[in-house]
């Protein structure tokens, strides 16, 4: 299983200008009993973070919504430029160039031919 956490906040300045409502996204695998949350910090440097269930709701408190997909995860992520990139590598959405933004990602993943069916 793997989830997709969009946020509505960030410190950067582009995000801010080109993204709408959601400005970073953030694939979190589950691995046995574990949750690992693979930030996006800049290019060719990537932050996994352990996170627990509060931890996740901390997150849900704070503005960040999860989208969960029920589909094996692949570790095969290579050089990503952006936090998009970066969670379309991990879902394996590598063939759709016009997926820029977090709101097209969401958009992609809540349609109803998408990959998931609910929200967590």
């Amino acid at each position: 299983m793997i989830i997709v956490a969009f946020a509505k906040k960030t410190s950067k300045f582009i995000p801010k200008i080109f993204c709408r409502r959601y400005k970073h996204c953030a694939p979190i695998l589950r691995k046995n009993n574990r949750f690992i949350m693979l930030h996006f910090v800049k290019y060719k440097h990537i932050v996994k973070i352990p996170l627990t269930i509060n931890s996740m709701q901390l997150l849900k408190n704070a503005g960040w919504e999860f989208v969960c997909i029920n589909q094996k995860h692949t570790y095969e992520y290579k050089k990503p430029k952006t936090c998009v990139d970066l969670t379309k590598q991990v879902l394996g959405i590598n063939k759709a160039p016009f997926i820029q933004t977090p709101n097209a990602l969401y958009a992609k993943i809540k349609r109803p031919s998408g990959r998931s069916k609910f929200i967590c």
